[in-house]
């Protein structure tokens, strides 16, 4: 795997500029939630439940089913 100059691979970084990506719309998930905004929550959650970063997925999977809940108590 060709090293990037700071001595990583490109899988690296891309794992890097994914998981990145993925914390940033979890943390915007996280903050529709908690405007009320369930539905459009539930959507980010379940996109990122396909992600390769395990605790991402898993923890997206749970809010999800929470959002599921709240949807249904309303």
């Amino acid at each position: 795997m060709p090293k990037t100059p700071g001595g990583s691979s490109k899988s690296d970084s891309a794992d890097s500029s994914r998981r990145s990506r993925d914390l940033s719309v979890f943390s915007r998930a996280v903050t529709l939630f908690n405007a009320g905004k369930i539905d459009q929550a539930k959507q980010l959650f379940d996109e990122l439940t396909g992600t390769p970063d395990a605790s991402i997925a898993d923890a997206a999977r749970s809010r999800s089913r929470i959002c599921e809940r709240r949807s249904r108590e309303s």
